[in-house]
C-alpha cells in the first residue's frame, strides 16, 4: 500500500470519509464512512499526520470527475468529444487505450440511460466540420446502440456496437475531417485511403491490443455497400453489427453539412435512405427510421405560424415532437425560446429544415431546463 498524506482542505466536516485513514505506520485510524463533525476535529486529525491509500484517493478523485462530467448533457458530450478526439489522434499503449475506450463507453451509455433526448439533441445538433470525425463517431455510437436496442439485441451486442462505432474510422480520422471541409471531390489518393480505412482501422486496433473478434470484424467490414444501397447477398457474412453501423453512418452523413454541400433535412435524409436501401425489406434501415423518427432532437423545423423552432424531444407520435420556437414568423430571433404545442393547428410542424438554418447560438442548458420545468 502506497500512502498519501492528507491536507486539511481534502477532508470535509459533516461528510463521510471516502477512504480509510492511517497513520505513518499504516495503522488504521478511521474507517471509510466515519464523519468528522467540525473543522476543529479535521484540523486536530490532520495535525497528527494522517494518510490514505494513494490508489483509494485517486479512485475517489476519478469518480468525482466522472460525476462532474455526467451532471448534464452539455458537459457530458463536450467532455466525450474531447476524450474521443484524443483516442483517435494520439498513439496510446494497449491497456491505456482499452481503459479509456471503456470509460468513454460507460459515460456514453450513462447519457443514453439518464438523459437520452438531451444527448441526442447535443449530438445531432452539433455541426462543426473541424471536429466532424469525432462528432460523427459519437453520433454513430449512440444511434447504433439505440437501433440495436430496438432490434432486441442484448447488452453485449450493444457494447460491441458502441466500441466499433467509436473506432470504425480510426484509420482515417484526420482525412475524414479534411474531406468535410474540402470543396473539390476526393483525389485518387484520398479515395484509396477511404477504400482501405476499414482494414487500416482494424490493424491500428490490433496494434493497441484489441483482440475482440466481433469488434475487429465490425470495424473492418462496416462499409457494407458502396453508398447505402440494398443489402448485398453476402451481408450475413459481414455481421449484423457492421450492417447497423453502416446504415446509421450513411444516415448521419446525409444530415451533416459539408463544405461542398448543405446538410439534408432529417425527414428528407430518412426518405432518401429508405428508398435507396430497399425500404421495408431492409430491417436495419427500418429500425433506424422508427427509432430516430422524422424529427429527431436537434432538428430545425418550421411551424404553421411561420416560426422556426428546434426539436427538443421526440413526441408520442412521430409528427408531434416537442418544439421550442427560437425565430419569429417575421424572421427575427426571439429573446427566449418558447415551447409550442405541435398538436395545435397553428403550431403544427410543416417542414424540417437543415440544421444550418439556426445559425445563432442556442443556450442549450437553458433550453432543456425550460423543457424539464414545462
Amino acid at each position: 500500500m502506497k500512502l498519501f498524506q492528507l491536507c486539511a482542505d481534502q477532508v470535509q466536516p459533516r461528510h463521510p470519509l471516502p477512504w480509510n485513514v492511517y497513520n505513518d505506520s499504516s495503522q488504521l485510524l478511521l474507517h471509510r464512512g466515519y464523519v468528522l463533525q467540525d473543522t476543529a476535529q479535521v484540523e486536530a486529525l490532520v495535525s497528527r499526520g494522517v494518510y490514505v491509500d494513494q490508489h483509494d484517493f485517486d479512485t475517489h478523485a476519478s469518480n468525482l470527475a466522472r460525476d462532474h462530467r455526467r451532471r448534464d448533457a452539455v458537459s457530458l458530450w463536450h467532455d466525450l468529444n474531447q476524450r474521443v478526439g484524443r483516442l483517435m489522434n494520439q498513439a496510446m499503449d494497449g491497456p491505456a487505450f482499452l481503459q479509456d475506450i471503456n470509460e468513454a463507453c460507460g459515460d456514453l451509455q450513462h447519457g443514453m440511460t439518464q438523459q437520452l433526448d438531451a444527448s441526442l439533441f447535443e449530438l445531432l445538433h452539433a455541426d462543426d466540420p473541424q471536429s466532424y470525425a469525432v462528432t460523427h463517431a459519437l453520433q454513430t455510437a449512440v444511434v447504433s446502440s439505440l437501433v440495436g436496442q430496438r432490434m432486441g439485441w442484448g447488452e453485449r451486442e450493444r457494447d460491441t456496437l458502441v466500441q466499433a462505432s467509436l473506432t470504425m474510422n480510426l484509420g482515417m480520422s484526420t482525412l475524414q475531417s479534411t474531406l468535410s471541409m474540402q470543396l473539390e471531390p476526393p483525389s485518387t489518393q484520398q479515395r484509396q485511403a477511404i477504400h482501405d480505412h476499414g482494414h487500416h482501422s482494424r490493424h491500428l486496433l490490433e496494434a493497441r491490443g484489441i483482440t475482440d473478434t466481433d469488434w475487429l470484424s465490425a470495424v473492418e467490414q462496416h462499409h457494407v455497400t458502396p453508398d447505402g444501397g440494398p443489402l448485398p447477398a453476402h451481408h450475413a457474412q459481414l455481421g449484423e453489427v457492421a450492417c447497423v453501423m453502416h446504415y446509421v453512418d450513411v444516415y448521419l452523413a446525409k444530415i451533416s453539412a459539408r463544405a461542398s454541400r448543405p446538410a439534408m433535412a432529417s425527414h428528407l435524409a430518412a426518405k432518401s435512405l429508405f428508398m435507396q436501401a430497399d425500404g421495408a425489406r431492409n430491417p436495419y434501415v427500418s429500425a433506424l427510421i422508427k427509432e430516430i423518427g422524422v424529427y429527431p432532437p436537434g432538428s430545425a423545423v418550421r411551424l404553421a405560424n411561420g416560426e422556426v423552432g428546434i426539436v427538443v424531444r421526440r413526441g408520442e407520435a412521430a409528427h408531434l415532437p416537442e418544439v421550442h420556437s427560437v425565430i419569429s414568423g417575421n424572421g427575427q430571433p426571439m429573446r427566449q425560446a418558447v415551447r409550442r404545442n405541435t398538436a395545435e393547428s397553428s403550431f403544427k410542424v410543416t417542414e424540417a429544415l437543415p440544421r444550418g438554418r439556426l445559425g445563432h447560438n442556442l443556450d442549450r442548458r437553458s433550453l432543456f431546463a425550460q423543457a424539464a420545468a414545462a
